[in-house]
């Protein structure tokens, strides 16, 4: 079933709001949507890390590759939904490192805490869900030839903090 609305999401002024509950009071407002993400780490039997990389199976971003990432569920936290997607995405159970960044993807609309991670397996094995058709694991040395195939900006500028060794730096693309 649908009703009408005064003005939608899309065509609403920064003053109006565009939808609200008649019983409970509730507002949809335009905030961006929050996310979560996970570099995933393993170390290599050379010593050096690297992190895995999915290639999305779906649009946005078909065809290009990502970072296990995505829209919190309602009332999860930021570290909650990292952990989440690295489960359904890659099939992981991982343990969260430090906090990578803070990145605002304007043409998303959405707000993304990228989390470095760990498998808590030593060697990990990757099980794709429905929104990945391949995966890759990407050294430091290959993340500049890698970042123009990411799908999203916000997680190519997380990529480049990891490779670069930043870490809590707030970013937009």
């Amino acid at each position: 079933m649908s009703t009408s609305v005064r003005v939608c999401p899309h065509c609403a002024a920064p003053t109006e709001r565009p939808l609200r509950c008649a019983r409970c009071g509730w507002r949809w407002l335009a905030n961006p949507y929050a996310a979560a993400g996970v570099l995933i780490e393993r170390i290599g039997a050379d010593g050096e890390p690297s992190v895995l990389l999915l290639r999305r199976a779906i649009e946005p971003g078909f065809g290009a590759w990502d970072l296990p990432a995505g829209y919190l569920d309602p009332a999860e936290s930021a570290e909650e939904g990292a952990l989440r997607e690295a489960r359904e995405e890659a099939g992981l159970p991982i343990e969260l490192v430090t906090l990578i960044g803070v990145y605002s993807s304007k043409p998303g609309n959405a707000v993304a805490s990228v989390y470095l991670a760990r498998p808590l397996d030593a060697d990990p094995a990757v099980r794709l869900d429905h929104e990945s058709s391949e995966y890759a694991w990407i050294s430091r040395a290959d993340v500049e030839r890698w970042l123009p195939r990411m799908a999203f900006s916000s997680m190519a500028l997380a990529l480049a903090d990891w490779a670069a060794g930043r870490t809590g730096v707030p970013r937009t693309d």
